[in-house]
């Protein structure tokens, strides 16, 4: 009897011991899988977080692409607009000497105008203004003549090609006269940018003022 008891003594410790084992490897599980859930939901949250920096660097490096190519455009622009004004003034200018030259003259200088306006005009327009003795303006030596207004305004641009509305107020006499008589011309030039001349002049209106 006494024997039986204590093999159900030792029996009931050995379960009580599975018993007591089993829990502790169920909670040794749990814990694992807590843990495992943790870095799992922490993995999650830095591949999200990882995800928006990235996205965040990437849109500000689009940005300062965006911020870069607009500079170089202002600049770009800024550079052509430069070029654009350089190039008007220097028309301006050239087509300015052109017409003094043409109308500024007395019986002293009438000869002398070709020299001031031949390097700018074309060739072809220094043999129609000068060439011979068809001048296109005539025979001028007893005449005096002021430009006393010019206006040049840009218009059309083909590559190196310009042209140019010339407004041309003017006053002349003989040397015999005692009045001046007045006048206005409109004038179509056009302006070759590359070779800095003028290669064309057409004669819109003219009349007496």
């Amino acid at each position: 009897m006494e024997r039986k008891t204590v093999i159900i003594v030792f029996l009931g410790l050995v379960a009580a011991g599975a018993l007591i084992w089993g829990g502790h490897e169920y909670h040794q599980v749990q814990v694992k899988n807590i843990k495992i859930s943790q870095i799992k939901r922490q993995k999650a949250t830095l591949l999200k977080t990882n995800a928006k920096l990235k996205g965040t660097v990437t849109a500000a490096k689009q940005d300062q692409e965006a911020a870069v190519k607009a500079q170089r455009q202002v600049q770009n622009n800024s550079a052509d607009n430069k070029a654009e004004q350089t190039s008007n003034a220097t028309m301006t200018a050239n087509i300015t000497t052109v017409f003094n030259g043409l109308y500024n003259y007395n019986q002293d200088t009438y000869q002398q105008r070709q020299a001031k306006v031949k390097r700018w005009l074309s060739p072809k327009l220094n043999q129609q203004y000068f060439g011979g003795k068809s001048q296109l303006y005539g025979d001028g030596s007893q005449v005096t003549s002021k430009l006393t207004q010019l206006r040049v305004y840009r218009q059309a641009v083909s590559g190196s090609q310009l042209k140019a509305l010339v407004v041309a107020k003017y006053q002349s006499k003989y040397a015999s006269a005692k009045t001046w008589n007045k006048g206005t011309s409109v004038y179509e030039v056009a302006y070759d940018s590359q070779n800095q001349q003028v290669t064309a002049i057409e004669s819109l209106i003219s009349k007496t003022d």
